[in-house]
């Protein structure tokens, strides 16, 4: 039984090849990109599925049969940029009564179980956890509450987590920040990812 109240949003691209993961094609085939992006999601869904039990998938096509084999809601990403659809996950699960929201991206398959129990903790004292990672972005926000913290934010930049502490600050707001953390983007931190703990051989196709 996972714990209860939180709404973990997983943030998820169908595995189209050239349209996921373009920057391992440097190595790999647009077929092999797409498919460590499956395997990448996979790991990130099934993990937060052990350890919470109100996990939702937001797909930028809900209809992929990639999202029908975990057995979870499949929830649109709309429009906008990432920060509208982010928001606009944030304000469905806060109407639909979470008592708080952990919003997940699929880079970081090596992430620990401890670093989204702490960011679950972090809420206790905090209005905004952020999972930083050495690009300059994040791995993971949480909130106990609807909060707009993205307005400005250039993404894909190195200087998202900067902007967005920046709003939060402005708004008078408390923020925690975890340990620095690293997303998967070209070929060599797939093994990177592999010695920090991803476990790849149990996966489909690995």
């Amino acid at each position: 039984m996972g714990i209860d109240g939180i709404r973990v949003i997983v943030m998820c691209k169908a595995p189209v090849p050239g349209g996921v993961k373009t920057r391992l094609m440097s190595r790999y085939s647009a077929v092999q990109a797409a498919e460590w992006h499956a395997a990448m999601a996979t790991t990130v869904i099934e993990r937060a599925k052990r350890l919470f039990s109100d996990v939702v998938i937001a797909a930028d096509d809900p209809t992929h049969d990639f999202f029908t084999g975990f057995a979870l809601p499949v929830t649109i990403q709309a429009a906008g940029d990432l920060g509208d659809r982010m928001i606009r996950q944030i304000e469905w699960a806060f109407a639909d009564a979470a008592s708080a929201v952990l919003l997940l991206g699929t880079d970081s398959p090596h992430m620990s179980e401890s670093r989204l129990l702490a960011a679950v903790d972090a809420l206790k004292y905090a209005d905004v956890v952020l999972g930083p990672v050495e690009d300059g972005g994040y791995d993971l926000v949480a909130m106990s509450r609807p909060l707009s913290i993205f307005a400005g934010v250039v993404w894909s930049s190195g200087q998202v987590l900067r902007k967005t502490i920046e709003n939060i600050q402005h708004q008078g707001l408390t923020v925690e920040q975890l340990g620095i953390g690293f997303d998967v983007d070209f070929p060599d931190d797939i093994e990177r990812a592999r010695q920090a703990g991803w476990d790849t051989n149990s996966l489909p196709g690995r």
